[in-house]
């Protein structure tokens, strides 16, 4: 699977044809917001972890209040899935990777719906 970041705009490709007749896998394209809030999501999960392992619970629990300050900025609405970072023992999952997949999935389906 190929990725294209720092487009404008999602792109799908046609599969090609190559010289052994095999059809070459779709991909598709980030745009800088996608790609630059998933990062920001990988940071703070990454933070999380390191927070969980090197610190004292207390401090872990300011960087989860950040980062769903964060979330709630970037994502609007769909940020408050973060708000399970709050909850006991959900430190092991990784919410704000799992917010970003949510907030895409459900803007990728916004904008097929309005194609159709």
């Amino acid at each position: 699977m190929k990725f294209i970041f720092f487009k404008k705009r999602m792109e799908f490709s046609q599969p090609k044809k190559t010289a052994r007749n095999r059809a070459v896998p779709q991909y598709f394209v980030f745009t800088e917001i996608e790609l630059f809030s998933l990062v920001i999501c990988i940071v703070l999960d990454l933070i999380e972890y390191a927070a969980a392992v090197l610190t004292m619970p207390l401090i872990g629990d300011v960087f989860d209040v950040f980062g769903i300050l964060v979330c709630l900025l970037m994502f609007r609405w769909i940020g408050l899935v973060s708000l399970m970072e709050l909850l006991p023992g959900a430190d092991v999952f990784p919410i704000f990777i799992i917010t970003w997949l949510i907030w895409y999935f459900l803007k990728k389906q916004k904008i097929t719906a309005q194609k159709l």
